[in-house]
């Protein structure tokens, strides 16, 4: 798909590591180089938040909002995972005593930013323990009660590959009124991911991975009408309405008292940055995300799960395993102890095959990753050069 976008791939015989680090697109380039183009010179009203949001960020929520499936309103920039989990969290209020809920075996991002968050507003931490680095809605719907705030977690597993299902864990934590809020950095841009659809009240993507905008610092937000309703962030001044209808005819408004006269913004800008956006990191992120949609999610999700599949089937084949088949992310279990599936990871590093080690409470593997870009030969010289070396 498009590889001939990807000049990184070059570098590699096998580039399936976008679990670690998606490929940028050569189109970010050219965003983003028409954005800093237009700034230098001076073309249009760059000096303008209007203006700059209608060039760069309401189209990026557009194109954020069609890869979801839900209305632009609701999703937003933000910076990677963790601050848009922040800013997410922040905006809510828990009683003292209530609970979250969250696995195990997650990325170490949401252990920091829950043990920080239950430390603050004296929440109690229950955390789902793995069964074979799965775990199953029944065990952590025994987790959730009448007095669980929110459920928080990763809807595609880091190691493991689990993928959640989120329309089922989201009937339950609304049963017992809670949120629920997931890390979708491991999800979003891999496969579907229709949070309206499927009852998640907010997310948060970093774009480093599956959404091919690494190293700009760029994610998404998401969060529904019901959790916005309820949000009290600390606003800033852009968390307002223009009170004149945009900025620009407002600064110079004699009359103006910084004061008062504002009202909070209605959808998704009620939780934004509240200042300036970070419009560069936004331009890259545009071009990789109708890249996405032009491709489309469906036919992308089928094609990172036929070339995940060939990975499982072959392992198998041979007599190994892997933890789950549920995503993208397929982790082989060698067989091998920790230290010589290292040497195997370093051999197949050294051949030119990127693909990752990666092991979380006592489970590990190689973890292979294959994406749009990818194709079957990739996959094949994977598993020729693996079995070669076993």
């Amino acid at each position: 798909m498009m590889r001939n976008l990807f000049p990184a791939l070059e570098k590699f015989k096998a580039y399936l590591n976008t679990a670690s680090t998606g490929l940028m697109p050569s189109t970010a380039l050219l965003e983003a180089t028409k954005l800093l183009s237009d700034v230098i010179e001076f073309n249009g009203e760059v000096n303008s938040v209007d203006y700059m949001d209608e060039l760069v960020l309401k189209p990026l929520q557009r194109e954020a909002g069609r890869l979801m499936k839900v209305r632009p309103e609701n999703v937003g920039l933000s910076i990677q995972t963790t601050e848009g989990l922040r800013r997410i969290l922040l905006a809510l209020e828990p009683k003292r005593g209530q609970n979250v809920v969250s696995l195990d075996t997650e990325f170490p991002t949401i252990p920091a930013l829950l043990k920080s968050y239950a430390k603050r507003f004296g929440l109690e931490l229950r955390v789902v323990e793995n069964r074979n680095g799965l775990h199953s809605l029944e065990d952590i719907e025994r987790a959730i009660d009448d007095n669980t705030f929110a459920v928080v977690l990763s809807s595609v597993n880091w190691v493991i590959g689990e993928r959640i299902d989120l329309g089922e864990l989201s009937r339950i934590a609304h049963e017992h009124g809670a949120w629920l809020i997931v890390d979708a950095v491991q999800h979003l841009g891999s496969l579907r991911l229709f949070p309206e659809k499927e009852g998640v009240d907010a997310l948060s993507a970093g774009s480093e991975k599956w959404l091919i905008s690494p190293d700009t610092g760029a994610g998404l937000i998401y969060a529904s009408d019901e959790l916005l309703e309820e949000a009290k962030p600390i606003a800033g001044l852009l968390n307002n309405e223009p009170p004149t209808g945009d900025w620009g005819s407002w600064w110079g408004l004699p009359e103006k008292d910084p004061w008062s006269g504002l009202r909070p913004a209605k959808g998704i800008r009620k939780l934004d940055f509240g200042g300036g956006p970070p419009y560069l990191i936004a331009s890259a992120l545009l071009a990789s995300l109708r890249l996405i949609n032009g491709l489309g999610i469906e036919r992308i999700e089928r094609h990172n799960m036929k070339l995940a599949k060939i990975v499982v089937d072959e392992v198998r084949a041979l007599g190994l395993d892997v933890f789950s088949a549920d995503s993208p992310i397929v982790t082989i279990k060698t067989g091998l102890d920790y230290n010589t599936e290292e040497e195997l990871y370093q051999r197949l590093v050294a051949e030119g095959i990127s693909v990752s080690h990666r092991g979380v409470l006592g489970h590990y593997g190689i973890r292979v990753s294959p994406h749009l870009y990818n194709e079957k030969e990739d996959v094949e010289l994977f598993l020729e050069v693996l079995t070669s070396h076993l």
